[in-house]
């Protein structure tokens, strides 16, 4: 018989998550410069490139939001013996982590951005979701510090950053961006517009890990849980 441990280490998590980001932010970047400087063709890249959809970067993105997902579902476990409220708040976050899981592969949000609507808006709100996705963010700030401030110190200040980054990205740089290109401060298809594609993924990739090594502490640090996987390789003779 064959054991294998695997035992939670949220430090190790975080590497893995960050070094795979940087590692595809790098990729990204040199796939910006080969487009639009060196004018390759633009198919030869879309695995990679952060700019479009339905590839490895978006699959990455969609892991990690699961991840979020699957530790809040940890961290439930003793909230419900805790607080019944509270319980529910966090099983409210896990299925918005879900659906923004679903949001990333399928691209659900792009079907708000209806052009008779776009173009009686201002240019800041060009992408015309950061308009609800923008008004639910606030509410939900409202609606989740309660939870957040109960918990210890540290997790908390990491779950406040990871908000501000993530947010800072997914509606932040996209309301910049858009302006920018609608008021021809840069070209669509150019490094520049590209480089803020490529920071924006990066800031949301990077928030969702600053959660998870939150949770990942919280629950395996704080909680003193642990979590273990036994691989077992067996035969037996009758």
């Amino acid at each position: 018989m064959v054991k294998s441990t695997f035992k939670s280490n949220p430090a190790a998590l975080t590497r893995f998550f960050a070094g795979t980001t940087i590692l595809l932010a790098a990729i990204n970047i040199v796939i910006q410069f080969a487009i639009y400087r060196l004018k390759l063709k633009k198919e030869w890249f879309l695995l990679f490139n952060m700019d479009k959809e339905i590839n490895i970067p978006t699959l990455f993105s969609c892991c990690l939001l699961l991840v979020c997902a699957f530790l809040i579902s940890l961290v439930m476990k003793k909230a419900k013996k805790q607080n019944h409220l509270i319980h529910n708040k966090w099983n409210v976050l896990k299925w918005v982590f879900v659906f923004l899981a679903l949001d990333e592969g399928l691209q659900i949000h792009e079907l708000l951005i209806i052009p008779s609507i776009k173009d009686m808006l201002p240019a800041i709100f060009t992408v015309v979701w950061v308009i609800p996705y923008g008004a639910l963010s606030i509410f939900a700030i409202f609606y989740f510090f309660p939870m957040v401030n109960r918990l210890p110190k540290k997790i908390k200040y990491l779950i406040l950053l990871a908000g501000v980054i993530y947010v800072s990205g997914a509606l932040g740089l996209e309301i910049i961006g858009s302006f920018l290109v609608k008021t021809e401060g840069i070209r669509l298809h150019s490094v520049s517009y590209g480089l803020i594609t490529t920071l924006e993924e990066t800031l949301e990739m990077t928030g969702l890990i600053v959660f998870i090594h939150a949770l990942s502490t919280y629950i395996f640090v704080f909680q003193g849980e642990k979590l273990k996987i036994n691989f077992r390789l067996s035969s037996s003779q009758n």
